[in-house]
Parts: C-alpha cells; structure tokens; sequence
C-alpha cells in the first residue's frame, strides 16, 4: 500500500524554511559547490542559507510556489510560465548584488556565462519552441528522508498543475540519483551539461584536466505515458 504523504504550500512566508533546508539538502551537491568554488567548504557550508534566500526570494518575486512534504522533510520552488527566476532585476531586488560581490568575477561568469547560458540553449531545445513552461527551480529532501517518495510526492503534485495547463515542466537534475528519479517519472534527458570542464573533477574538487561537473537538462510533457498522474 502506498505511503500517503502530506501536501502544503505556501509563498513568502515559507522563505526561511526552505533556504534552511536546501541549505542542508544541497550541502554536497557538486553545481552548488562549482558555483561558490571560490569558498573553502566551511565557509559555502556556512553560506548555504543565504545564498538560497536570495534565490528563493527572486523565485517569490516571480510568482513561484513553495511546497512541502510530511513537516519539512522535503521541499521545491515551482515557477510558473512566463517567469524567469535569474532576471537582472528580480535578482537585484531579492538583494542578490551581495551574492555576486561575495562570488566574485568568477563566480559571476560561472553562474551566467556557463549555467544559465549552457542551460538556456539547452532550452531552446528541448522545448521545441514552446514559450510557456512550469520550471522546478529546486527539490531537495532531508538527508535522512529520501528514498521514502517525498520528492516523487512533491513532483507528481507539480505534474498535476502542469497536466490541467496542458504544459511541459523543466528542470536540471543536479546528480545521477535525481536523474534517474525523473527518468523513472516521464521526464527525458534533452542534454547532459559539463561545467568547468578541464578544470575541475565531478565533484567541483579542483583538478586541472579534470572532467567537470555534470548536470542533465530535463523536460516532462503532459500526456506522458509513464507515470499515471491520479495514483
């Protein structure tokens, strides 16, 4: 019998809760240690929360939705269509200037140049044209939590909406495990990402030549026939 997993969700005033989360959540996740590569691993560890309330608060200011399972044991930022969580104001106002100048010129050039230039391309293919989207920003799970079907809860929910609205849904898997969790719920790979390439090694430890960090864009369709939407 399936476990039944309880579903909220909430905007603003779910801020706090969810950048301490994913604070915890992402502690290890190679894209987020590529980012603040300048950082020892004390200190990202440290600047993990803030670095997700700015995220997140330029994710509410785009509209997006806050939803969490079983008390906080998992969480996601939805965005909806037509929303874009790294304009250049809605960083700015979610106060992310001070993000960039703790990054630094690297930093800034990692994030936009490679990520969102890399995955904005990866976009444009994979979405055959379409303009409207929903875009699963973040999900991330309790260490002690995962494998219980908290996250599948959660994005079953968000393919519920996506399904009433006839749209796709976009995300980046961060890490094979998350990978194959989508794959395993009608999303399809449209392109496998390599950050720092030549530079650092799966993990964002630095190694010259080392092979990067991998990252594999993804999209789900409605009507996908693998995941029957109403279990």
């Amino acid at each position: 019998m399936a476990q039944t997993v309880t579903i909220t969700h909430g905007k603003d005033e779910l801020l706090d809760a969810v950048a301490s989360l994913n604070g915890r959540a992402f502690d290890t996740d190679p894209v987020i240690a590529y980012m603040l590569l300048d950082m020892s691993q004390e200190e990202r560890l440290q600047y993990l929360p803030i670095y997700w309330t700015k995220l997140v608060k330029s994710a509410l200011l785009n509209d997006a939705l806050i939803t969490e399972a079983d008390g906080w044991k998992a969480a996601s930022v939805f965005v909806p269509p037509g929303k874009y969580v790294n304009g250049v104001w809605s960083l700015l106002w979610a106060g992310f200037l001070s993000v960039l100048w703790r990054i630094g010129f690297t930093g800034v050039k990692r994030l936009w140049t490679e990520f969102s230039g890399m995955t904005d391309n990866a976009k444009r293919k994979g979405l055959r044209g379409q303009k409207r989207y929903y875009y699963i920003f973040s999900i991330g799970t309790e260490h002690e939590h995962r494998g219980k079907g908290l996250a599948k809860a959660i994005i079953r929910n968000h393919q519920q909406t996506a399904q009433a609205k006839k749209l796709p849904i976009w995300l980046e898997a961060t890490s094979p495990g998350s990978r194959h969790l989508y794959l395993s719920m009608g999303f399809e790979d449209v392109e496998k990402i390599v950050l720092g390439q030549g530079k650092v090694a799966e993990d964002a430890s630095i190694q010259p030549g080392g092979p990067g960090v991998p990252l594999w864009a993804m999209v789900w369709w409605p009507n996908s026939p693998e995941v029957p939407l109403d279990s």
